[in-house]
Order: structure tokens, then sequence, then C-alpha cells
């Protein structure tokens, strides 16, 4: 894997985005759940055939970087290297690029709203449904560049996106998790959507508490008549939603019960 400062045009990254990435949290100079993400990152080279085998180096990397410092956050960009001949077509022998970068923790974070809940609503963006994609990280982002770029003057903290078939999908840059009277219910990723490493650990929290979560199709019909709702990703951890569409949801027991398991269990 190469190590330089600079990236080539000719890297298949930048052609096509052939590549992968992880988005880390790091508190007390620690990664948070590197173990889940590098488990992620590796399912994904195996499904795009990137030719990568030394994670114990990338996991010795990553800690480096983020030791001696409080609070940061890492992107690792996995790209399937300098393309070898022109076109779509690997040749094969490709050396995969990984491109570290260190973040200091937003501080432009919307305190006040993480305290209150979120306001949400939902994108005119849609979802392209893939299933050969569903699930990864993948560098192709440009749905939800286009969703957030269409937010830029809302009063919104996140918006969540639908498939192209009119399902919910999850937020623009989170999942998703719903509560009714049966429990929480969550958004199936097989033809499109993001595999979130919180939406896994709220899973686990859940089934440790004894909460049932269903991973199901969302219809938009549902919405109306949700009790609470709440986003997940590693940065933000397990955010309630307060508005919805701007409807109130004041129910937020799930979420705290949630964040609470997940932070005892990671510090």
């Amino acid at each position: 894997m190469s190590t330089d400062t600079w990236i080539s045009a000719e890297d298949r990254g930048l052609q096509y985005g052939d590549g992968l990435f992880e988005t880390i949290t790091c508190v007390a100079g620690r990664p948070r759940w590197l173990a889940l993400h590098l488990q992620r990152l590796r399912d994904g080279c195996q499904r795009l055939q990137l030719r990568i085998d030394d994670f114990d180096a990338l996991a010795e990397e990553i800690t480096a970087m983020a030791a001696d410092h409080d609070r940061c956050i890492i992107k690792l960009i996995l790209t399937r290297g300098l393309a070898r001949r022109r076109g779509y077509r690997p040749a094969g022998d490709e050396t995969p690029t990984r491109i570290l970068t260190r973040y200091d923790w937003p501080v432009s974070s919307p305190a006040a709203s993480e305290q209150q809940g979120f306001r949400v609503a939902i994108s005119s963006v849609r979802l392209g449904m893939n299933p050969l994609l569903a699930g990864l990280k993948h560098l192709n982002r440009l749905e939800q560049v286009l969703a957030q770029s269409a937010m830029r003057d809302a009063p919104l903290e996140e918006v969540l996106m639908l498939s192209s078939a009119g399902q919910v999908i999850g937020g623009s840059m989170s999942n998703v998790f719903f509560a009714d009277d049966m429990g929480l219910f969550t958004p199936a990723l097989h033809q499109c959507g993001v595999a979130g490493i919180m939406r896994e650990l709220v899973c686990a929290a859940a089934a440790r508490a004894g909460i049932p979560v269903q991973v199901r199709g969302v219809e938009v019909g549902e919405l109306p008549r949700l009790r609470e709702a709440f986003v997940t990703n590693v940065r933000w951890g397990v955010q309630p939603i307060a508005q919805l569409e701007g409807r109130a949801l004041d129910a937020r027991s799930h979420a705290r019960e949630l964040r609470r398991l997940i932070d005892a269990a990671q510090p």
C-alpha cells in the first residue's frame, strides 16, 4: 500500500470512486470500535475484490495517529490504487492506496440540539437501489452530497433519505431507528444504504437489554404513527429526533437507555 503524501490523478479512487472509507472517532487517545471498523472494511474489500491483507499494520497506524489526542476523528480512505490500464476494468494487480487524515473534533456540532433532539425532515433526494453495493461505505456519495446541499438553509440537523422505490433507508449521514408499541425497528439495507457501526452497536445493546429490534422495510406512511425515533452514527452516538417533518416526538426512553449501555461497554 502506498504511503506517499500525494495522490496520483490516475488513482482509481479519484477516477471512478473505486474504494471504501471509514470515519473513526477517537476519545482519550484511543480509536473507538476499531475492530468493528476494520471488520466492515475487510468485508468491503472482499466484496470489491480489493487486495489488502495487512489489517494489523493498518490498525497500528490508526492507533498511533489517535495517540495523545483527547478527541479527534480519523478518516481512512482505501482505494484500489493507481490505474494499471485505461477504463473501468481493473487489471487485478493494482497496489491499494490508503489515506489517513486526522481532524479535530467538530466545534460546530449542534450542542444544543444534541441535548434537545434533532429536527429531521424527509429529503427530496432519493437513493438508487443496488444490492451489489448495499451496506458498503464506498466512495460514491453524490446522493448524500445532494441531500446535504438541499438542506443547507433549512433549520434541520439531518434528513431522512428514501430509496427510489419509496422506502425509508436512513439519514444522509446516519442510520435511523423507530419505536412503536412492539419495540424498535430499523430499515433493511439489502437494496441500498450504509450498514453503520453505531447501528450494529445499537442492535447488540438492545439485545442485551431485551428490547426487540426488527430489521425490515419501512414505508413513509408509517412515520406519522411513530412515538419515538433516533438517528445513529459514530460521532453523534444515539441522537433522539425531537421533530420529524415538523411533528414533535417526545418519547426518548429507548435512546437514553441504549446510549447508556453503549457508553458503559466502551469507554
